[in-house]
């Protein structure tokens, strides 16, 4: 079943009765149960990196890079979002990486995009076990889809080791195309993001930097029961994760039912010029197809596909009345291609709050 958007999980916080603790970005709790499993890696850390291509005619030679890895905690330790960046003989790249921890499965997620496109990689999914943090998924070679697997070893406070394999046999043999060796610079992530001024698509959402007070009304079944609003009220914090191409907004709020924790994982297309926003919530632990969408004339609209109800339906989110200190979102589903459209959700956004 397809992960519900931002403003569908909140509304299911009205009828159930389980509440999350309240997250702790600077200070993750720690424990050895595998929601806590990547404790070890919050913080900043230097990496030596080699990497080699592995294509139908056979596999290059190893290049090499020098970078930076930060790890941030959210949802406190329940999902992390790492950002890379490295330079070398191969060229210079950045990357941010997502990681979701499902309760239901016990799983972890891992899903990256690259700074060139903005775009999600397929993700991999594993645990940790003995020390180690195997993950599996498919990625592309020559064209083909083939089998990745991704490990994480030799962990210790202050450094561990990770590679990258693909199999074109079914898993029989493995091909490694990446080696990483991280050496921690600092216990904390650096948060501080260089920011530089500008007016072009890829900061259509400086405006949302910051810490803000939120009014939501709301509907719990908006087809079967349109008219039925709701309200509830929380914060929502926005950070940049690269200053042109990524930034992360988290949502808390409380409501009849308890606490709930969503995340927006914004990232721009730089080929596109759009934006694709990303939605994932604690209590499924899973990533949302993105809404894709840009801003044009002070006004920010987005549109996916959901399940709501039972139905697949079109998704509209909107961002208008943008000023220094406030904005408003506006959310609507549509089940006829888009001809009609039925409200969903009405937040307000105040700075500070």
């Amino acid at each position: 079943m397809r992960a519900t958007t931002i403003w569908q999980t909140c509304l299911l916080a009205l009828a159930t009765t389980m509440a999350w603790p309240t997250p702790s970005a600077a200070d993750a709790a720690q424990g050895v149960d595998q929601q806590h499993a990547f404790d070890f890696h919050f913080g900043t850390w230097r990496t030596h990196i080699k990497s080699r291509d592995v294509t139908a005619s056979g596999v290059g030679a190893w290049t090499e890079f020098n970078g930076t890895v930060i790890d941030q905690p959210l949802w406190n330790g329940r999902a992390n979002i790492e950002k890379i960046e490295a330079a070398g003989t191969g060229g210079h790249f950045q990357g941010v990486t997502l990681f979701l921890y499902n309760p239901k499965s016990g799983q972890w997620s891992e899903h990256f995009a690259g700074s060139s496109d903005g775009t999600m990689q397929e993700p991999s999914y594993g645990e940790f076990a003995n020390g180690r943090g195997v993950f599996h998924g498919l990625t592309e070679v020559a064209g083909k889809k083939v089998l990745e697997r991704d490990i994480w070893s030799a962990i210790t406070p202050d450094s561990y080791h990770y590679e990258i394999a693909s199999s074109t046999d079914g898993g029989k043999t493995w091909v490694t195309n990446f080696v990483a060796q991280l050496t921690r610079l600092k216990k904390a992530p650096d948060y501080d993001v260089p920011h530089a001024q500008g007016t072009g698509p890829e900061h259509d959402f400086d405006f949302n930097t910051g810490r803000w007070s939120t009014r939501i009304r709301a509907v719990l079944n908006p087809l079967a029961s349109p008219g039925a609003w709701s309200n509830l009220g929380g914060t929502h914090a926005v950070y940049r994760v690269w200053d042109d191409w990524a930034n992360i907004g988290q949502l808390e709020v409380d409501g009849p039912g308890g606490h709930v924790e969503d995340l927006a994982l914004r990232l721009y297309d730089r080929k596109t010029r759009q934006w694709r926003v990303y939605f994932a919530n604690s209590k499924t632990g899973t990533l949302a197809p993105p809404m894709v969408g840009e801003f044009k004339g002070g006004v920010g609209t987005f549109i996916g596909m959901d399940e709501v109800e039972g139905k697949t339906v079109l998704t509209r989110n909107v961002w208008s009345g943008i000023t220094a200190k406030s904005c408003r979102q506006d959310w609507a589903i549509s089940t006829d291609g888009g001809k009609t459209w039925v409200p969903t959700w009405t937040s307000v956004d105040t700075l500070g709050g």
